[in-house]
């Protein structure tokens, strides 16, 4: 094959056409948000033209609209000088807006932001800078010596901040912190600032600083993906061992990252986007990256794909603070391309086409163009400044899509998702013991716990194909909510609960883990009450090697006080029913079947009268104890998301005992006391066999000191299970007739052999194998 061909082969492996039509559509819809500056003819700005999100967000148009204006596939009907003409009147006002354009003698405009603010020198500007370079080389040619001049002292302005004056928050210099509450995890900032650097000293490599500026990027970029192992890492890098540039880990051992206070799986892309973003911009110029770019980059990548569901959503373990599908996702855009050059990564291709179906499918239930009209229509009157970030979020990244493709070179050909061989390469435990983070996949089931997730506590059971069946909030973990929780999560966690303890059993096919999380948590009551620590809620969970099933238990029992408790709900499956599935779930239970239409017109609470309930054939639900009945609730308003103001998804919720009325619990008394079993990628008639037949006998033993609660059953490969969590503070030692159990033997997953005895640490969960079926 001759070079040309190969790269035709390559570049046919990432299809631009729908990118293009989508950022052709944009470019009309964005016309609404678009702000000419008085008084100066030739400049104007998309959005608000505010400082920090309002400055990025009019840098992303420049690079739609200077994408639009110059691609040779821009669609015919689109005006490139039109376009261009936006493109060069938001840089110029940016430009003339910033810190270094301030009294300047010459003739270029000096303004100030809309909000009468210059930007400039933080921690964060580099990263509006960063995802618009893409589209500097196409700018260049229409620039004023003018313009390059203002657009040097812009880039030195900043570079010499990040050289001399840097900081984040209370924190001066490089940072890095596996934990969030330090202030210090800074990972994604490390990376984007050290990736500017490296990009000023490049373009201007006369300048005196620019070795220090080098210098300096490999010191930020060391310690964007840094793990501890690289306090003592001799590895050459840039002429210097890792450990002389190491400051911290700012992930932890198994590249979990604690970013936000909660297990942010969509920072770890944004930690690999910027990345990508200088990897592929040098390529396009001909330069050389650092050394330090890619460090731990690949290692990361191998936990990230397994956290993109193959419908090429984010798998968001642990929650996320902001908007639903939206952000960090558009930012799995140059990660993907990324990976097919330098990881290795033979499905990308297929993933990016999944992901602009995704974007489409929203876009096509808009009627103006728009990225989230219909969706964030309450947001855009909220807040414009928050809403037009996020239209130019996926604008830009659908441009770097055009810019980048066509230079990825895939190391491995491009497969497609049906191949048996991608979910294969998924398949199996990943977990991070300190961080309290597990996930199992196979080709039928995701499973995950995260015990730091934003709502405090969150799981997942579903299709690994489907990334729009569950809402990440509180997800299969229920809810116990007291007076004075008003249930208001911040950017970093859940305000009124926090895990005290957590254990991790991993294994080969699945996991079993346990925490301990209190509830009620620094509650204030109006009028002058202030208490804390009302109750104690453990939760067990079990994915077991079925590859379908994961068992949910839960116990809560309230601490020292009188308590009032607003919600107190088992199971919690925070079922999407929005967009993405036409806004309509087809629901089966033991009285029959019926459609759930979203949305419905009033909220509502009612008993199934089943205690199984099948949703669209694809996922099944079990109540095993502690409940008579499932209760679903369902909501007019979207429920999807943290603060009011973000939520943008319909959800209807399945509980196992569900109290929604205040009710008074006295001290040291029982509030919660189920289990349940989920069940992925099972069709009602299986859902009714496994709750009819599969379950051989439930666990509630709270003898001789035992506080134990778990479950017997056959799985749907046919071996019988016993699920087991020791909810006590002391160790089990017992024979399984005390449990009223077959002798065995029985082989605890993880053990070497079988034994005739039931052995368990205190709060501890472990899954055994019975030896006869």
């Amino acid at each position: 094959m001759t070079q040309s061909n190969a790269d035709a082969n390559r570049t046919a492996a990432f299809n631009l056409e729908p990118a293009f039509r989508l950022l052709a559509r944009w470019a009309q819809a964005s016309e609404k948000w678009w702000y000419d500056i008085p008084d100066q003819p030739d400049l104007g700005c998309y959005g608000t033209g505010y400082n920090h999100w309002g400055l990025h967000t009019n840098l992303k148009y420049v690079a739609a609209m200077a994408t639009l204006a110059n691609a040779d596939d821009t669609p015919a009907h689109i005006k490139r000088d039109r376009a261009l003409q936006r493109a060069l009147a938001a840089f110029r006002f940016t430009l003339a807006s910033h810190k270094a354009s301030e009294n300047e003698p010459g003739d270029y405009p000096d303004v100030t932001l809309t909000d009468g603010n210059r930007w400039g020198q933080t921690w964060i500007t580099a990263l509006a800078i960063e995802r618009m370079m893409h589209v500097m080389p196409a700018l260049e040619p229409h620039l004023t010596d003018a313009d390059r001049a203002a657009w040097r002292r812009v880039l030195l302005s900043e570079a010499d901040y990040l050289l001399n004056d840097y900081g984040r928050g209370k924190h001066k210099g490089i940072c890095a912190h596996r934990w969030a509450h330090t202030g210090m995890n800074d990972p994604e900032s490390n990376i984007w600032n050290g990736c500017f650097l490296w990009r000023v000293a490049e373009l201007y490599p006369d300048l005196p600083d620019a070795d220090a500026f080098r210098e300096r990027a490999h010191q930020f970029l060391i310690n964007g993906v840094s793990i501890a192992a690289d306090e003592h890492n001799e590895t050459i890098v840039a002429g210097k061992p890792v450990r002389d540039r190491f400051v911290g880990a700012s992930f932890f051992d198994h590249y979990a990252l604690d970013h936000h206070g909660y297990s942010n799986v969509g920072y770890m892309v944004i930690c690999q986007s910027n990345a990508a973003m200088l990897h592929f911009d040098f390529k396009t110029l001909g330069k050389p990256t650092p050394e330090s770019l890619h460090h731990r980059q690949r290692e990361l990548w191998q936990v990230v794909r397994k956290l993109v569901f193959a419908d090429g959503r984010l798998a968001r373990i642990g929650g996320d603070s902001r908007v639903r599908y939206a952000y960090c996702q558009e930012f799995l855009v140059p990660t993907l391309l990324y990976a097919a050059e330098c990881f290795d990564e033979p499905y990308a291709a297929a993933l990016l086409d999944a992901q602009i179906q995704l974007i489409q499918r929203e876009a096509d239930d808009n009627d103006d163009g728009s990225f989230y009209g219909k969706r964030l229509a309450h947001l855009a009157q909220a807040s414009p400044y928050y809403y037009t970030r996020l239209e130019s979020d996926r604008a830009c990244a659908l441009s770097q899509l055009i810019a980048y493709a066509p230079l990825t070179q895939p190391t491995q050909p491009q497969r497609e998702l049906a191949d048996p061989g991608y979910e294969a390469s998924l398949a199996g435990t990943w977990h991070e013991p300190e961080h309290g983070d597990a996930v199992h996949r196979s080709p039928t089931r995701f499973a995950s716990v995260a015990w730091h997730a934003h709502s405090g506590t969150q799981a997942i059971c579903q299709p690994p194909d489907d990334g729009a069946m569950s809402d990440w909030q509180y997800n299969l973990t229920g809810r116990i909510r007291f007076v004075g929780d008003d249930d208001n999560i911040t950017a970093g966690s859940a305000n009124y609960r926090k895990t005290t303890a957590h254990h991790i059993q991993p294994y080969d096919a699945g996991f079993a883990t346990l925490a301990r999380v209190r509830e009620g948590v620094n509650l204030t009551l109006k009028d002058g009450w202030q208490g804390s620590d009302l109750a104690d809620h453990d939760l067990a969970f079990a994915a077991l090697p079925d590859g379908h099933t994961l068992v949910g238990l839960q116990y809560a029992r309230t601490c020292d006080k009188r308590a009032f408790a607003a919600e107190v709900r088992g199971l919690g499956l925070q079922l999407i029913n929005d967009l993405y599935n036409d806004r309509q779930r087809r629901l089966t239970t033991a009285v029959g079947q019926s459609t759930l239409q979203s949305p419905p017109k009033r909220d509502a609470e009612e008993s199934l009268n089943s205690r199984w309930a099948n949703i669209d054939d694809r996922l099944g639900v079990v109540g095993l104890y502690g409940a008579n009945s499932l209760t679903l609730r369902r909501f007019a308003q979207p429920q999807a998301g943290s603060l009011p103001y973000l939520r943008s998804l319909h959800v209807e919720q399945f509980n196992w005992h569900c109290q929604t009325a205040t009710q008074s619990f006295s001290p040291d008394s029982v509030m919660l006391d189920v289990g349940w079993a989920a069940l992925a990628s099972v069709d009602a008639a299986a859902t009714r066999l496994f709750a009819d037949r599969h379950i051989d006998r439930t666990i509630q033993h709270d003898a001789d000191g035992h506080r134990l609660r778990g479950v017997f059953l056959r799985g749907l490969d046919n071996h019988r299970y016993l699920v087991l969590a020791n909810f006590a503070d002391t160790a089990v030692d017992l024979a399984p007739a005390t449990l009223k159990l077959p002798p065995g033997p029985w082989q605890e997953l993880a053990a070497a052999k079988p034994t005739s005895t039931l052995t368990l640490p205190p709060r501890q969960a472990r899954i055994w194998r019975a030896a006869s079926v």
